[in-house]
């Protein structure tokens, strides 16, 4: 296993509250990042209520839904809603972006 990969980190969370406006009607969603050692997110999936994925990494950064989270996260929070690797890649590599 090579150390830029031990140095990863995996999070998810439900996000309890809708887009608004012209995505209001897409509902609540779900995160997942993959976060670097620096806890800023490397790649990110947001998946909706209604179904729509959106993927976001450094060859894709924003379009017109969103874009990669630009925040450093907090220490507690990747912490609190940690999951493992395997869970992160199996949706990576199974969901469809609709904005790739």
């Amino acid at each position: 296993m090579s150390l830029s990969s031990i140095n990863k980190r995996y999070c998810k969370w439900f996000w309890d509250e809708s887009l608004g406006g012209e995505y209001d009607n897409w509902g609540t969603s779900t995160y997942l990042m993959e976060v670097g050692q620096d806890l800023y997110a490397l790649r990110q999936v947001e998946i909706y209520e209604n179904g729509n994925v959106l993927f976001y990494d450094s060859s894709h950064i924003a379009d017109d839904y969103g874009r990669l989270c630009d925040k450093r996260l907090n220490e507690e929070d990747v912490k609190d809603f940690s999951i493992n690797q395997a869970e992160f890649e199996q949706i990576w590599h199974t969901k469809i972006p609709m904005n790739r």
